[in-house]
């Protein structure tokens, strides 16, 4: 029926996909393939100083390098990453400040790898803000780590947050759309957290929190 392609995952360049395409073409044209997919891998700026293509201008590179090899299949796509990650974010709730000096300070929350393994399982980066003030000045650096009971439970190493963080305070972790709770697990018999969906100021929960009785329900005896 045709051809898929997957060049890679977290791709800043669109031009790599005009490479993807001059490679593909010589396939779909000769075989007379009614359709390619060129895949996803369109990267998404998680940390500060990143910068990636948006839909629009990776599109146009798609488009016009399929026109240029000359193929007449149907072209489609998969941009999940590119669409979801930048649509979420997640809050959490600080629940215990520990400076050590000369070290650095630890911020644990009421969340961690069981809501978004990633940064325990690559290393991913995140950057961190309080919704309470969103355009504060980020002057001071701590370490924003989980509540479950793994040395790896870390969500942002360095996170940058304003002076005066309090317990009680709400942190979040923004362009978590995409790959967060759906990787997540219930490590330690732990319920995931709720989805809620915010537009022009109103809010509706989509997935409730999980319960007790939710994470009971599969025992048989």
């Amino acid at each position: 029926m045709g051809l898929h392609a997957h060049i890679g995952s977290q791709v800043f360049v669109a031009g790599f996909f005009t490479q993807a395409v001059e490679a593909l073409a010589p396939f779909v044209n000769e075989l007379g393939l009614p359709e390619l997919s060129i895949g996803g891998g369109i990267g998404v700026a998680y940390v500060e100083g990143e910068e990636a293509p948006s839909i629009t201008e990776w599109g146009d590179v798609v488009r016009a390098a399929c026109a240029d090899a000359g193929i007449t299949a149907r072209v489609s796509a998969e941009p999940g990453r590119s669409i979801a990650a930048q649509a979420g974010l997640t809050v959490y709730r600080v629940g215990t400040i520990k400076d050590v000096p000369g070290i650095r300070t630890f911020v644990a929350c009421d969340g961690g790898f069981i809501d978004n393994p990633r940064p325990a399982l690559y290393g991913s980066g995140y950057e961190t803000f309080l919704p309470q003030a969103v355009a504060a000045d980020r002057t001071e650096t701590v370490r924003l780590v989980g509540k479950h009971c793994e040395s790896g439970d870390v969500l942002v190493p360095e996170a940058r947050v304003p002076a005066g963080l309090a317990v009680g305070d709400l942190i979040a972790t923004p362009v978590t759309g995409a790959y967060g709770r759906t990787m997540g697990s219930n490590y330690n018999s732990l319920g995931r957290p709720a989805v809620v969906f915010v537009r022009d100021g109103q809010a509706r929960v989509v997935i409730r929190r999980e319960t007790d009785q939710d994470l009971l329900a599969t025992d048989v005896g």
